[in-house]
C-alpha cells in the first residue's frame, strides 16, 4: 500500500535537486565587470570626454593675437590722371599705398580668457564623474534585483518541483481512498499559482538582462548569467560629514567648478578694462618726381571712456550673484543629501533588524510547522490540506525575506550613489 512516507523520501529527493540553471556557455559578469564595461563603451560619458578635449582646444587659442591687416590702395591721388606726372608748375600728384596693421591684445586679457576655457572643461570633467555616478547606480540597481531574483526563482523551482511530485502522490492516494479530492485541487491551484509566479519573475529577469546589455552598449538579446554573491554592508553605522559629501559628490564638485568658472569669466570681463596696442605702418610709393613717404602709427584702446565701460562693469557686478547663486545651491544639495543619507541609514537598520527577525525566527518556526505537519501527515493524525497550508506560509515567509532582502540592496545602491561608493 502506498504510504506518505514514500511523499516524504520523493521531497527530499526533488529538494536536493538544482533548480535554477544556466546554459554552460553563459557568461558570468560580475558587478566589477558590468561597471567597467560602462565607463569603457558608454558614448555618453565618451561625450563629456570629447568636450573635455575641445574646451582644452580652446583655451591652447584662446591666447593667440588678432590676424594682421594688410592693405594696398591710392592715397590723396586727384581723379584727373594728368595731374599725376610732372610738368613745368609741378612734380607730380598722388601715391600708391601698401598698410600693414597689427593690434596686439593685452597679454593679461588673453591669459584670463584661457583661464575661462580651461574652467569650462573643468566642469565638464565634474559633470561627467556625475553622470557615471548615476548609470553605476542604474547598473548596481538591476544587477541586485537579478540576484534577488534568482533566489526568488530557486524557491518558485523548488515549489514546483514538490507540488508536482505531490498532485501525483495524491492521484494514487486517492485511488486507494487515503486522500481527498478537495487537497487535489488545492495543490493543482497553488502549482498554478506558482507557474505564474515564476513566469513573471523569469520575464523580470529578462528586462533586468536587457537594462544592463543597454547601459553595456551590447547587443540587447545577448544572453549572459550574473555572480549571485552580495555582500551586505554597515552603512547604517557609518559617519557621514558635509566634509564627506563636498570630497565625495560629483556634483557639488561641478559646482565648485562652476564657481571657479564664474570667477574666471569675472576675471576676464574684468580684464576687458585693459588697453589694447597696435602698430600700423603705411608705405606711399609717390607718383611723378614726389620722394617716397611713409607713414608709422601707434595705436591704444581707451576702454575705460565712461560710454564704454557700463558693459564690462555691469557683466562684473552680475557675475558676482551668479557665484552667490551656485554656492547657495551647494548648500542646498549638502543639507538634502545630509539628510537623505540619515534617512538611508535609518532604512538600512530598520530593515536589518526586519530581515533578522525572519532568519532568526519567522523562517525557522514556519520550516518547524511545515516539518510538524508533514510529520502528522505521515501519521495519518493531520490532512494534506493542512501540510499544503503548512508548505504555502513557508514559501510566503521566503519570499517576504527576499523582498526585504532585495529592499536593503537597494537602499545599499542609494547610500553608494550619494556618496559615489563604487
Amino acid at each position: 500500500m502506498f504510504k506518505a512516507k514514500e511523499i516524504i523520501i520523493g521531497i527530499v529527493v526533488v529538494l536536493s535537486l538544482p533548480f535554477y540553471s544556466q546554459k554552460i556557455s553563459a557568461q558570468v559578469l560580475t558587478i566589477d565587470s558590468v561597471l567597467n564595461a560602462i565607463e569603457k563603451n558608454h558614448p555618453e560619458l565618451k561625450m563629456y570626454d570629447a568636450q573635455i578635449n575641445a574646451y582644452n582646444a580652446y583655451a591652447k587659442g584662446a591666447k593667440s593675437l588678432e590676424p594682421p591687416q594688410a592693405g594696398a590702395g591710392f592715397f590723396m591721388t586727384p581723379y584727373n590722371t594728368q595731374m599725376w606726372k610732372p610738368d613745368g608748375m609741378s612734380d607730380g600728384m598722388g601715391s600708391f599705398m601698401i598698410s600693414a596693421q597689427q593690434m596686439f591684445s593685452n597679454p593679461k586679457k588673453l591669459n584670463a580668457n584661457s583661464t575661462y576655457m580651461q574652467s569650462m572643461s573643468n566642469v565638464e570633467k565634474e559633470m561627467k564623474g556625475a553622470t557615471k555616478n548615476e548609470m553605476f547606480s542604474m547598473a548596481k540597481m538591476s544587477f541586485s534585483e537579478w540576484q534577488v531574483m534568482k533566489k526568488k526563482l530557486k524557491i518558485l523551482n523548488e515549489s514546483e518541483e514538490l507540488l508536482s511530485y505531490i498532485i501525483q502522490s495524491t492521484e494514487i492516494r486517492y485511488t486507494y481512498g487515503m486522500d481527498k479530492l478537495n487537497a487535489y485541487y488545492k495543490a493543482k491551484a497553488m502549482l498554478g499559482d506558482i507557474q505564474q509566479m515564476k513566469i513573471m519573475t523569469e520575464t523580470e529577469i529578462r528586462q533586468k538582462m536587457i537594462e544592463l546589455n543597454t547601459l553595456m552598449i551590447r547587443n540587447k538579446e545577448l544572453e549572459f548569467d550574473i555572480d549571485s554573491t552580495f555582500v551586505l554592508k554597515n552603512y547604517e553605522t557609518s559617519i557621514t560629514d558635509t566634509t564627506i559629501i563636498a570630497t565625495n559628490r560629483s556634483d557639488y564638485k561641478a559646482l565648485s567648478q562652476n564657481v571657479n568658472l564664474l570667477k574666471s569669466k569675472q576675471l576676464y570681463e574684468h580684464s576687458k578694462r585693459l588697453p589694447d596696442f597696435g602698430l600700423k605702418y603705411d608705405h606711399m610709393l609717390a607718383f611723378g618726381r614726389q620722394p617716397q613717404q611713409f607713414s608709422l602709427m601707434a595705436m591704444m584702446t581707451i576702454p575705460i571712456a565712461p560710454w564704454s565701460s557700463k558693459m564690462y562693469k555691469s557683466s562684473v557686478a552680475g557675475l558676482n550673484y551668479e557665484i552667490e547663486a551656485v554656492k547657495n545651491q551647494q548648500q542646498a544639495l549638502v543639507n538634502n543629501t545630509s539628510g537623505f543619507i540619515q534617512n538611508i541609514k535609518s532604512q538600512i537598520k530598520n530593515k536589518k533588524q526586519q530581515i533578522s527577525l525572519y532568519e532568526k525566527t519567522i523562517i525557522p518556526s514556519m520550516r518547524k510547522n511545515y516539518q510538524a505537519t508533514l510529520l502528522a501527515y505521515e501519521q495519518n493524525t493531520e490532512e494534506l490540506f493542512m501540510a499544503l497550508d503548512a508548505w504555502q506560509n513557508l514559501k510566503v515567509s521566503q519570499l517576504g525575506y527576499l523582498d526585504l532582502l532585495n529592499d536593503l540592496l537597494q537602499l545599499q545602491v542609494q547610500y553608494e550613489k550619494q556618496l559615489e561608493i563604487k
